[in-house]
């Protein structure tokens, strides 16, 4: 602790002594018996000041002492036995820690098996996916069937998708070691997330217009592609059928903004606040299809973490626009 901010913490020590200064020099001036007494009242106003200052630096030693020795005692608890006990504090505080450090360690241990089971799971259950894409080319094939095929490929596609958010989410929670920042093409990401989607887009005869993406920003390529697929799978979802979906580049001052704007249900006034929040579906997440809620939160939160931005314009029953902005390297250092 520094000396000002120990001072601030004795604040009403200090106030009282001016206080009782103030009093004192009062009653001498006022006093005309005393008043006369000038140069005595100087001397002891010189002494109290000098003598309060002395004993303010002593004080602060000691305290620093006590602070720093405690300090290492919580960094090597066996450095001084005999002051652990006779310090009953420091053993109340200690015995808050281990406590507190054990249930730490059991809930990691929990979160751990938890990520290891999910993890498992998610690779147990692509198998079957994989196999029944297989099945619906088989089914392709056949002409009378090819309506089926398309019916099997968009549910594949919406199986696939859902299992995949939940392997991003499982990582959520220690993502910032799953980072790795390099140059990324904005059109390869997307093209990359329409191809994926591409079912979804005939089954739903969605008019898709991209324009000019051929931007490149640094970022994370994996965690930014499976968000740009997030906000296009609720672009879809939310869109009428045989509704449109924009996706377009808006450079600024700041950066660069990737748009993906459909023109369905948009969201209503009262939600616009809190669709990032997590857990949030909103009334359109209710009504249209079964929402968790999680998506635009994670979403949000590695944005956040890889230093770009993610907002949202829109109309009900007319159009939303959520956009994702990549500041330009020199405004990293400026966000506030």
């Amino acid at each position: 602790m520094s000396f000002f901010k120990y001072l601030k913490d004795i604040k009403v020590f200090l106030i009282l002594i001016v206080f009782i200064m103030i009093i004192v020099n009062t009653i001498i001036l006022l006093d005309p018996n005393l008043s006369k007494s000038i140069d005595s009242l100087i001397y002891i106003n010189i002494l109290v000041i000098t003598t309060s200052i002395v004993f303010l630096i002593i004080s602060y030693s000691t305290y620093r002492k006590k602070e720093n020795k405690f300090i290492n005692l919580i960094n090597d608890p066996n450095q001084d036995e005999n002051y652990i006990k006779d310090n009953y504090f420091y053993m109340n505080v200690m015995e808050k820690i281990e406590e507190s450090q054990k249930e730490v360690d059991n809930f990691r241990d929990e979160l751990e098996e938890i990520n290891d089971y999910m993890t498992n799971w998610i690779h147990e259950v692509k198998i079957p996916i994989s196999v029944l894409q297989i099945i619906s080319k088989r089914i392709n094939e056949i002409d009378e069937s090819r309506e089926l095929s398309k019916q099997i490929n968009t549910e594949i596609s919406r199986i696939d998708k859902l299992v995949e958010q939940a392997m991003y989410s499982s990582r959520a929670g220690n993502y910032n070691s799953d980072f790795f920042i390099s140059e990324v093409n904005l059109e390869h990401s997307v093209k990359e997330v329409i191809k994926k989607n591409k079912y979804q887009f005939i089954y739903n005869k969605i008019d898709l217009q991209v324009g000019e993406l051929n931007k490149t920003v640094l970022t994370d390529k994996k965690w930014i592609t499976h968000i740009i697929e997030l906000i296009v799978d609720n672009a879809i979802k939310y869109s009428n059928m045989g509704g449109k979906i924009e996706i377009y580049l808006k450079e600024n001052k700041k950066g660069t903004e990737l748009h993906i704007k459909d023109y369905g249900l948009g969201i209503a006034p009262q939600d616009i606040e809190r669709i990032f929040d997590k857990g949030f579906t909103g009334v359109n997440g209710r009504k249209r299809t079964k929402s968790t809620g999680m998506g635009l939160y994670i979403s949000k939160k590695i944005l956040n973490k890889l230093s770009h931005n993610i907002d949202v314009i829109s109309t009900p029953n007319e159009f939303c626009d959520i956009y994702i902005t990549f500041y330009n390297l020199s405004d990293y250092f400026n966000l506030g």
